[in-house]
């Protein structure tokens, strides 16, 4: 590609490929893949998988991290991650049948697991994410900052370190954007993102009250989450 095209173009054209798309789709889960998991995935060689890779890291939308033998790929960073996501909403509305198309693709098995619950760049989204938002907001456990975001009140502290022992040190009480918006594909709302979003979810994840489906961004809730969310409604 000419080095003198509008950048725009250049990213766009990088996104485009359908490979390289399914590659950006799968690293949307916040976690590192290997290029043979990548290669699996979209069901290409392991050859052509490394050229769209090095494509990805040059034009800067993915980021690769040597360890040991091997080499780790992810999103390179948040902003890549949110404009992926409105890519997907611009996508989802200009279906031919416009609404009714979309209706119909969220009744689908799988989009309805991706639907209730899934990870968006490390933090939790979907039906799921959106509630879990409101609740946050509606029992005054964060606020909202000056410039936008929101930080953790010390109520909120409590209310966290009730349900996860040790979430709430990951940023200081009441100061600091720890939280902040982050527009739902599927549910056309906010759900939160940010690093107390990110570290919600490992935990949830590590405790077992999350299960990752196979393959896929959606997230199962477990009858062991279902019960501590409930207690802490």
């Amino acid at each position: 590609m000419s080095p003198h095209e509008p950048r725009l173009a250049r990213i766009a054209a990088a996104i485009a490929d359908p490979t390289r798309a399914r590659v950006l789709a799968r690293l949307l889960d916040g976690r590192l893949h290997t290029a043979g998991e990548l290669a699996a995935h979209a069901g290409v060689t392991a050859p052509t998988m490394s050229a769209h890779l090095k494509l990805l890291v040059d034009e800067g939308l993915a980021r690769v991290r040597p360890q040991g033998r091997h080499r780790y790929f992810g999103l390179a960073d948040g902003d890549v991650a949110h404009a992926l996501e409105a890519l997907l909403r611009v996508a989802d509305g200009r279906e031919a049948d416009g609404p009714a198309a979309d209706l119909r693709r969220w009744q689908q098995p799988r989009m309805r697991e991706l639907r209730h619950a899934r990870s968006c760049y490390g933090h939790l989204a979907g039906e799921l994410g959106v509630q879990w938002r409101d609740r946050l907001l509606s029992r005054g456990w964060v606020k909202a900052c000056d410039g936008g975001g929101y930080a953790l009140t010390p109520a909120g502290a409590a209310a966290l370190g009730e349900l996860l022992p040790g979430l709430a040190d990951v940023a200081p009480v009441a100061s600091g954007r720890v939280l902040y918006d982050c527009v739902d594909w599927s549910e056309r709302r906010d759900h939160f993102a940010g690093p107390l979003a990110v570290a919600w979810l490992d935990a949830m994840i590590e405790r077992g009250w999350l299960r990752r489906v196979e393959n896929s961004r959606a997230l199962r809730l477990q009858p062991p989450g279902q019960e501590a969310l409930s207690a802490g409604a």
